[in-house]
């Protein structure tokens, strides 16, 4: 990161992975997505893909960041070749946005090419978040669900140590999501968060 807070990330990323081997018959594996929160009891997207192939996936990035605001965006795409069936594809993204209400630049975590936490202590930022994922491939006949989220929130980080953070998601439900979830829903989260 330069000096004056100003910093863009431009990024991507691409694996393939051969099929399993030294198995017994064809390989089966699941894909899911927890959805805005963990703490329900079943994943929000679940798709079981069987005969299991080659593997797929890119994923492009992009980050800006000045220094009252940064804007982070990603997209991916997974392609899953299958030895017995059509292949399948799953694919989704993310914006999302913060705004320093107080406090100043934003530091920069060259390993994993993400934002930190602002350099100031005691800042206070506003942070909005729209996702985006699919799972359901009509094609291949596996359908494991689709779903949009946004999510807006205020974080306050007391020190580079120390933040709490309140967040409120709106979910809207497309078509195969699991069960235990059967309508558009709001959740209200309120996290403490302590960096070692």
């Amino acid at each position: 990161m330069r000096d004056d807070g100003y910093l863009i990330h431009l990024g991507g990323a691409f694996s393939f992975r051969t099929k399993e081997v030294n198995t017994d018959g064809p390989v089966t594996g699941i894909i899911d997505s927890e959805g805005v929160t963990s703490m329900f009891p079943a994943a929000m997207l679940q798709a079981e893909i069987t005969g299991m192939g080659t593997e797929t996936k890119a994923l492009v990035e992009v980050l800006y960041t000045a220094p009252r605001f940064m804007i982070q965006t990603e997209y991916f795409y997974d392609r899953m070749n299958r030895t017995k069936g059509e292949t399948y594809q799953s694919h989704g993204g993310y914006i999302q946005g913060g705004f320093l209400l107080k406090g100043k630049n934003f530091e920069y975590d060259a390993m994993y090419g993400i934002p930190g936490r602002p350099v100031t202590p005691q800042a206070i930022e506003l942070v909005a978040r729209l996702n985006y994922t699919n799972l359901n491939d009509a094609a291949s006949g596996i359908m494991g669900g689709e779903e949009t989220d946004l999510s807006v929130g205020i974080n306050y980080y007391l020190n580079r140590y120390f933040a709490v953070k309140l967040d409120g998601s709106y979910v809207w439900l497309g078509d195969n999501c699991n069960a235990f979830y059967r309508e558009n829903f709001f959740l209200a989260q309120l996290r403490v968060q302590y960096v070692f």
